[in-house]
C-alpha cells in the first residue's frame, strides 16, 4: 500500500473525513435510521446458538475505538440463522462489509453472494478449507475473492489432533454432516494416512439444536449407529466434531453407554471447545471430563499484555466465553484500515488493500496508531502493517492469515484445563515457560 505523498488523492482526503468524521454513534444499536449514507457500516452476522455473544461485544469494542479515534463506523447486526437472507438483507440496508458468518457452513452459503454483489466478508470463526479452495477458484478465473478470516485454517488443526491421538489407537470420528464436520474429518484421515496410521473409523451425524422436539431422540439415533460401527470394542481414541447445542448431549450420553470402551480418550474440535465442558456434559461430575482434550484457535499478540488487557474490557459473568473475540475485534479494525487506506468504502476498491495493511509495511498495533500513518502527508512511508490484538494477521492470496496458533487444553478432574501453545504455520509447541 503506496500513497504518493506528493499527489495524494483528494479521493483520499474525502473518505478520509467522512470514516474519521465525528460519528453520531452513541453505542446503541443502529438497525432503525441506519444513515449508512454518510457512514462506513458493517454488518455482523452470527447465530447466537454458534458464537459466543462475546464475538458481537468485540466487534462493537472495535467499532467504539475507531470512532474514538474519529471515525464514523456503524455496526447493523444480521441474523446468523438465515445468514443468505441476512446477508441480502444487510446489503440493501447499505452494508460495506460484513464481519461473520460464524460458521463455515454459513459462510460457503453465502460466499457466490459475496463473490457476485462484491461484498467483503470477513469471518473470526469460519475455518474450513472449502473457503481456501473455493477463494483460489475464484482467483484462478482471475477474479477477486471478497471472503477473509482471522483464524488459521483446519488444515492446520487437522494436523494437531492427529499428531495428539498416541500411535497405536484405533480411532473413531463422529462428525456433523456439514462442511465444517465433513472436510475436518477427511483432512484428520488424510493426516494419518501420511503419518502410515490406519484411517479412523467414520459415524457422521445431521446436526440438531437444543430446541428441537427430537433431541433425545437424535442422540440415541447416534449412539445407535455408533454402535453398529464394526469393531467399535476395539476404539481407544474418539475425536470429536460437534457443535454447541448437541455436543454436551452426545458425550455424555457416550460416557453413560457401553458403546464406546470407558478408557478410550477424548479429542474435541475446536466447535465444542468450550471453558467449562463438565457443565454441559455432568454439571454435576466435572471429572466426567478427565483427561479429555481440544483445540481451538488463539492469540498471540506481542507484546503478550495486550490480549489481557483486552480481555479485562468484558463482564466476564455476562461473557464467560471469549472464544473469538480477539479474532472479531480485528475482522473489523482490518476492514475499516483497508477502506481507509484505498480511500473508498466500495468492498471493491478496498479488497485489494486486505493484504497490504495486514502485513509487508511498520508495523501498528491499533486502529489510531495505523489510520495516522496512513493520513499522515508528511511520513515519507505510509506503509503499515496492522498486528492485531489476535497477533499477526498478513493475508494471503486465499484470504487466510499468514501466521496464527492453536491451543490445546487438557481438562482435570476439578473441571479446570491446562494449555499448550502451537504456532501457525511451523506447528512448533510455543507455550510460555516451555524449554526448547
Amino acid at each position: 500500500m503506496r500513497i504518493l505523498r506528493g499527489v495524494l488523492s483528494i479521493a483520499l482526503l474525502v473518505f478520509a473525513f467522512l470514516l474519521l468524521s465525528p460519528g453520531c454513534d452513541d453505542g446503541t444499536n443502529e438497525q432503525v435510521g441506519t444513515g449508512c449514507e454518510d457512514a462506513f457500516c458493517i454488518g455482523t452476522l452470527f447465530r447466537a446458538g454458534d458464537s459466543p455473544s462475546s464475538v458481537i461485544k468485540a466487534a462493537e469494542f472495535a467499532r467504539d475505538d475507531i470512532n474514538k479515534a474519529g471515525g464514523n463506523v456503524k455496526l447493523i447486526t444480521g441474523d446468523g440463522a438465515t445468514p443468505l437472507a441476512s446477508a441480502m438483507e444487510l446489503l440493501e440496508m447499505g452494508v460495506k462489509a460484513i464481519i461473520g458468518p460464524g460458521t463455515s457452513q454459513s459462510s460457503v452459503e453465502i460466499f457466490d453472494f459475496l463473490v457476485d454483489n462484491g461484498l467483503v466478508a470477513v469471518s473470526p470463526s469460519a475455518t474450513s478449507v472449502t473457503l481456501t479452495e473455493k477463494n483460489r477458484e475464484i482467483s484462478q478465473a482471475g477474479g477477486t475473492p471478497f471472503f477473509f478470516r482471522t483464524v488459521p485454517t483446519d488444515s492446520f488443526q487437522a494436523k494437531i489432533l492427529a499428531a495428539e491421538v498416541r500411535n497405536g489407537s484405533e480411532v473413531l470420528i463422529v462428525h456433523r454432516n456439514d462442511n465444517y464436520g465433513v472436510k475436518l474429518a477427511e483432512l484428520i484421515n488424510e493426516e494419518f494416512l501420511s503419518r502410515n496410521r490406519p484411517a479412523a473409523k467414520v459415524v457422521w451425524y445431521e446436526r440438531y439444536y437444543s430446541d428441537d422436539p427430537r433431541f433425545d431422540e437424535k442422540t440415541q439415533a447416534l449412539l445407535d449407529d455408533i454402535e453398529a460401527v464394526s469393531g467399535i470394542g476395539d476404539i481407544s481414541s474418539v475425536i470429536l466434531i460437534l457443535s454447541i447445542d448437541e455436543g454436551g448431549k452426545i458425550i455424555k450420553g457416550m460416557l453413560d453407554s457401553t458403546v464406546v470402551p470407558s478408557a478410550a480418550r477424548y479429542y474435541i474440535s475446536d466447535s465444542f471447545a468450550v471453558e467449562n465442558l463438565y457443565e454441559r456434559v455432568d454439571r454435576n461430575n466435572p471429572a466426567a471430563v478427565e483427561g479429555f482434550k481440544s483445540t481451538t484457535p488463539c492469540s498471540l499478540p506481542n507484546p503478550p499484555e495486550r490480549k489481557d488487557e483486552f480481555e479485562k474490557r468484558f463482564d466476564r459473568e455476562t461473557y464467560p466465553s471469549l472464544r473469538f473475540a480477539v479474532h472479531a475485534y480485528d475482522a473489523v479494525v482490518a476492514v475499516a484500515l483497508a477502506a481507509l487506506s484505498a480511500g473508498s468504502n466500495d468492498p471493491s476498491e478496498y479488497v485489494s488493500e486486505m493484504a497490504d495493511v495486514t502485513g509487508g509495511g511498520n508495523r501498528c498495533l491499533s486502529y489510531a496508531e495505523c489510520a495516522a500513518a496512513i493520513t499522515d502527508e508528511t511520513a515519507a512511508n505510509d506503509d503499515i502493517d496492522y498486528e492485531g490484538v489476535s497477533g499477526p494477521i498478513e493475508f494471503d492470496e486465499d484470504g487466510n492469515i499468514g501466521a496464527g496458533c492453536y491451543s490445546v487444553y487438557t481438562y482435570d478432574a476439578t473441571g479446570g484445563r491446562t494449555r499448550r501453545i502451537f504456532d501457525v504455520p511451523g506447528l512448533n509447541d510455543v507455550t510460555p515457560g516451555r524449554m526448547p
